[in-house]
C-alpha cells in the first residue's frame, strides 16, 4: 500500500509538470531512486525473516531435546522409584520371614508330611547331666561317711568326754549344695534366654501385624531424658527413607504427644492434614491424613 500511494503521488506529479521534459526526467529518476530503496529494503526483510525462521527452527529442536529429556528423566525416576519399592518390599518380606523363622525355631517346628518325630524314652541329654552330678553326690556321699566314720572313732578313744569337730563333713555337705545351686542356676538360665527370645519373637509379630494394618513402621528409642520415649514413624508409602515424623512421649504427661520438627513434618504441618492437630488436638486425624495424601502422590 505504501509503494502504490507513493507511485500514485509521482504519477500526479508527473501529469501536474507533464509541460517540462525536465520534469518529467527527474521525475522518472526519483522513482527509479525509490524503487531500489523499496528493493533493498525488501531484500533486507527477506533476509530477516530467514534468520528468524532459522532461530524458531533451532528453538523447536532444542524444545524437542528437552522434552525427551525431561520423558527420559521421568522414566528413570519412576524405574528408580519402582525399585526402591521393590527392594523395601523384599526387606519386609525377608524381615517377616526371619522373625517367622525365629519362631519356628523356637517352638521346634517341623514338617509332619516329610519328617518323623520319635518320642524317646527319656532325654539323653538330661541322663548325662544326672550321671555326671550323681557320680559328684555319689563321692560326696562316701566322703562324708568316712569323715562321719574318723569323727566316731575320735569321739571313742577320747573315751566319749571331749568335743570334737567334724570340719569335712561340713564342708562336703557345703560341696553338695553348692552342686545342687549351680543346677538349678542353669536351670533359671535357660529359662530366662527361652522367655527372652519368645518376647522378641512377640514382638517382632507385633511390629509386623500393626505396620501391615496401620502402613506404619514404629522404632521406640530412649529420649535425650530418662522419662521419656521417641517414636520414629515411617510410612510405607514414603519416598525416601529420611520421610519420617518422630514424635516424643512422657508417661508423666499421659495423653500428651509432642511432634518433633523434621523436613516432613514441617511439611505436612502446613497442609491440610494441620488443621486436625491446631483445631481439633487429634493425632489419629491428622496420620490417617498423611497416609492418603502419600497414597494420591504414589498413583496420582
Amino acid at each position: 500500500e505504501g509503494m502504490r500511494s507513493l507511485l500514485d503521488t509521482y504519477e500526479q506529479q508527473e501529469t501536474s509538470q507533464s509541460k517540462s521534459p525536465m520534469s518529467k526526467r527527474t521525475n522518472a529518476d526519483g522513482l527509479q531512486l525509490s524503487l531500489n530503496s523499496a528493493r533493498e529494503e525488501l531484500k533486507l526483510l527477506s533476509e530477516t525473516n530467514d534468520k528468524l525462521e532459522a532461530t524458531i527452527d533451532e528453538l523447536r529442536t532444542d524444545q524437542g531435546t528437552v522434552k525427551a529429556e525431561h520423558e527420559r528423566v521421568l522414566e528413570k525416576f519412576g524405574k528408580l522409584r519402582n525399585a526402591l519399592m521393590e527392594e523395601r518390599s523384599k526387606a519386609e518380606t525377608a524381615e517377616a520371614r526371619a522373625c517367622e523363622a525365629e519362631t519356628l525355631a523356637g517352638k521346634g517346628s517341623y514338617n509332619s508330611e516329610t519328617t518323623r518325630v520319635v518320642h524317646l524314652k527319656s532325654n539323653p541329654l538330661t541322663d548325662a547331666m544326672r550321671e555326671k552330678y550323681q557320680s559328684e553326690i555319689d563321692s560326696l556321699k562316701q566322703r562324708l561317711e568316712e569323715a562321719a566314720e574318723a569323727a566316731a572313732l575320735a569321739y571313742a578313744r577320747q573315751g566319749g568326754g571331749g568335743t570334737t569337730t567334724t570340719p569335712a563333713p561340713y564342708k562336703d555337705r557345703g560341696s553338695l549344695d553348692s552342686a545342687g545351686s549351680r543346677d538349678s542356676t542353669v536351670d533359671a538360665q535357660k529359662l530366662h534366654s527361652r522367655l527372652k527370645e519368645q518376647f522378641r519373637n512377640q514382638i517382632a509379630l507385633f511390629r509386623q501385624g500393626v505396620y501391615l494394618i496401620t502402613g506404619f513402621k514404629i522404632d521406640m528409642s530412649q529420649g535425650g531424658d530418662n522419662d521419656s520415649q521417641i517414636f520414629t514413624v515411617r510410612s510405607v508409602y514414603g519416598e525416601r527413607e529420611e520421610d519420617h515424623l518422630k514424635f516424643k512421649w512422657s508417661p508423666k504427661k499421659k495423653n500428651k504427644l509432642d511432634m518433633l520438627n523434621t523436613d516432613m513434618a514441617h511439611l505436612l504441618m502446613n497442609g491440610a492434614g494441620g488443621v486436625y492437630v491446631t483445631q481439633h488436638g487429634s493425632w489419629p486425624g491428622f496420620m490417617a491424613t498423611v497416609t492418603l495424601q502419600l497414597f494420591d502422590q504414589q498413583t496420582v
